[in-house]
């Protein structure tokens, strides 16, 4: 049994409002992804265990950003069994 995360691997879309603005929020993909420019290559689970977050297991960090006001935020997202 495998985990997948939904925004990642494109199988979903997120669909929610800024709480500043209600603006539609864009996801700017992994968290982790925004560390260095190494990050984006290093294997997702270990980038889990060092992120400091306090995710159950099978959750994906996303950066979710508003367009009209710039606010940003992460998200935990729930990771599919695929």
């Amino acid at each position: 049994m495998s985990f997948e995360c939904p925004l990642c691997n494109s199988f979903a879309a997120i669909e929610l409002v800024c709480q500043v603005c209600e603006g539609k929020l864009t996801d700017k993909g992994r968290e982790a992804e925004y560390y260095d420019e190494y990050s984006a290559y290093e294997p997702i689970e270990s980038m889990k265990k060092a992120d400091g977050y306090k995710s159950k297991a099978h959750e994906c960090p996303h950066l979710l950003s508003c367009p009209t006001c710039g606010w940003n935020d992460v998200y935990l997202i729930e990771e599919w069994i695929t």
